[in-house]
């Protein structure tokens, strides 16, 4: 069984130290109630507190990066969503979630868009905590369960008649929009950074984006995932409809 403290993507039996997470929330109380939680699921991690976006920004300078960036989407230096391109520049490697007590799905996806590695209401339980974190750990994405329907049914293009007409349990058809968007042109050959200026996104979540399709299509690698898209179906020109 692997160790939760263990750092993402460690082998076992190396030792580089502890997880580190980084916890930015102006509400002194809530941090520490947060502290205590992931202390519990990460007994052995290293959590490092900061009050407001600058203090947090300056935490990424000290000692070894985080594994783990959790931010409140409005505590002072944050300017709103688009506050989250702050840290997702300076440390693109690191997953950066946002923290909010709103669940508007406009507001989720641009935090996705802009980089962001996941979405945690702050009204969440500590199960779901545990499930968003070891998500977004293992390199996915995380949204609230919530507002899922409502962000794939308006989040780009709807599902094209070709793949509307494969079976259900067809991989391809468990895509949101924008990794069908990233998958069209992964086929065609395009770079991540290719892929991340075509689409107006940042190259760490386009990244992101194709690890979950690599898992989705069960492929070890890009050439693979083309393959087994179009063996299941994919319409090459799907970007053109």
């Amino acid at each position: 069984m692997a160790n939760p403290c263990m750092r993402p993507g460690q082998p076992a039996g190396e030792s580089t130290g502890p997880m580190r997470i980084l916890i930015a929330d102006d509400h002194a109380l809530f941090r520490k109630g947060l502290m205590l939680l992931l202390g519990r699921l990460y007994p052995d991690a290293e959590i490092v507190e900061a009050g407001d976006a600058d203090q947090a920004m300056a935490r990424l300078d000290e000692g070894a990066p985080p594994d783990l960036v959790l931010l409140d989407l409005s505590m002072p230096g944050m300017a709103g969503v688009s506050g989250v391109t702050r840290f997702t520049q300076k440390a693109p490697e690191v997953p950066v979630v946002m923290l909010s007590a709103h669940s508007d799905p406009e507001e989720i996806l641009k935090a996705i868009n802009l980089g962001a590695r996941g979405y945690i209401l702050k009204s969440s339980s500590e199960e779901v905590l545990k499930h968003a974190t070891s998500l977004i750990l293992s390199g996915e994405i995380y949204m609230p369960s919530s507002v899922l329907g409502t962000i794939n049914a308006t989040a780009g293009k709807p599902l094209p008649e070709a793949l509307a007409h494969l079976p259900h349990d067809n991989p391809l058809r468990s895509l949101t929009a924008r990794q069908r968007d990233t998958l069209a042109l992964l086929v065609q050959g395009q770079s991540n950074k290719e892929i991340a200026r075509n689409l107006g996104l940042l190259e760490s979540t386009v990244k992101a984006h194709v690890k979950v399709i690599l898992q989705k299509l069960n492929a070890t690698n890009r050439t693979q995932a083309a393959m087994i898209a179009a063996d299941l179906g994919w319409p090459r020109d799907y970007l053109s409809r």
